[in-house]
């Protein structure tokens, strides 16, 4: 008898383990898919962040982890654009850690893509400092509407970052607005006033997130490579292109920005400008011997101004493997198919993470580009902009 309870005990101990194997590997991570992952209950490690000088660079390393499970993948480039060609050491944002029972946050993602992104990077953070559930909606986006409505884009984020804020149709959001539940937020109030727009030196709790005394430097560094993630193949495909530069060692970068930016009152910086910069700062910064830069223009007709300046120079740049960029002008995107739209980004994306991964940035601060990539960069001291004191600039970005 006592032979045969333990011939079903054992029975029903090895169904249980098979079950238990068979729950683990469907909630394995690889089998989950992102949204699942970032609207999951939260269940991330308390981070407790002090005020640290950013003079250095350092940024403190927060809890690791990711919810991306793509492969480590290689890529022959320096430390500082290796990072943002890997899983990313910051944990994605869990968009369930606010009061389902409170208000939620409208937010919109539209305009110019790095002014859009930048703006949504704020309110993201004011939500989660007021304990505020919130959600992205892209009405009206100017990026994704075509004349020929077969080439429009349902959505920006979804085609090439992954998920930002709770989905419109998510269960919390639905209840949140058949309540009444729901505000929408504007640039203007995470702009406009100098604390929340998160200025340079200031402190701020955000206890949603555990983050406690974290200067505002740190706090949007911190944010943007936790929020901002492109996926896995839009990123691979980017650092491909980027590595095929030959940017192994150290180098420098120009930013260019012309397009329709003299409508808004500024004026093009000349290409020499960039050049005398660069002879500014080869000595302290790369020994006295000028290395490759890399080139990110929206008007690739700069690329023969630069090579005719100094032609035994090594210029690199994506406008050598792309054509049709004389200039970006926001109410042009209408016009373009999805293949222009894929292409433009594409470009795009390579030009952003190879900005972050210069040694040294000269640019122009009239962009969002310059804003973005700043927060994306490891050094405040590594940068010039040539149009406006750089310090100032970055002290009241």
């Amino acid at each position: 008898m006592m032979h045969g309870r333990a011939i079903i005990a054992s029975a029903l101990l090895s169904v249980f383990i098979i079950a238990t194997a068979v729950r683990l590997v469907s909630k394995a991570p690889e089998t989950v898919s992102l949204r699942r992952k970032l609207l999951a209950e939260p269940n991330e490690e308390v981070q407790v962040v002090t005020y640290e000088s950013i003079t250095t660079g350092e940024i403190p390393a927060l809890s690791g982890g990711s919810a991306n499970t793509d492969e480590i993948k290689d890529y022959k480039l320096p430390a500082a654009a290796l990072k943002w060609c890997q899983l990313s050491g910051q944990n994605p944002l869990h968009y369930r850690s606010c009061d389902e029972n409170g208000t939620f946050n409208r937010i919109p993602f539209g305009a110019g893509l790095t002014n859009g992104l930048k703006m949504l990077l704020l309110m993201v953070i004011e939500s989660y400092e007021r304990n505020q559930c919130f959600f992205v909606t892209e009405a009206n986006n100017p990026m994704l509407i075509r004349e020929d409505k077969t080439q429009e884009l349902s959505t920006f984020i979804g085609r090439y970052f992954e998920p930002i804020g709770l989905p419109e149709d998510d269960r919390w959001v639905q209840k949140a607005l058949k309540e009444n539940r729901v505000q929408d937020m504007t640039w203007q109030e995470v702009w406009n006033d100098m604390e929340k727009r998160r200025t340079h030196g200031n402190l701020h709790n955000i206890t949603a997130l555990h983050y406690h005394n974290i200067e505002s430097t740190i706090l949007k560094k911190v944010m943007l490579e936790r929020l901002w993630r492109l996926l896995p193949p839009v990123r691979d495909d980017a650092c491909r292109s980027l590595e095929s530069h030959g940017l192994e060692e150290e180098y420098m970068a120009f930013s260019v920005r012309r397009g329709d930016k003299d409508t808004e009152g500024f004026e093009f910086m000349k290409p020499e400008k960039y050049i005398e910069a660069a002879e500014s700062v080869v000595d302290e910064h790369f020994d006295g011997v000028m290395p490759k830069i890399f080139v990110a223009a929206d008007d690739c007709k700069i690329m023969e101004e630069f090579r005719a300046l100094r032609p035994e120079w090594i210029f690199e740049s994506e406008c050598d493997q792309s054509t049709g960029h004389n200039g970006f002008v926001l109410g042009e995107m209408k016009e373009w198919t999805l293949k222009q739209t894929d292409e433009h980004y594409r470009k795009f994306w390579v030009e952003l993470i190879g900005l972050a991964g210069a040694k040294f940035y000269i640019g122009v601060s009239y962009t969002n580009v310059a804003w973005w990539a700043a927060y994306m960069r490891p050094h405040r001291w590594s940068h010039i902009f040539l149009d406006t004191h750089t310090e100032n600039a970055l002290n009241n970005w």
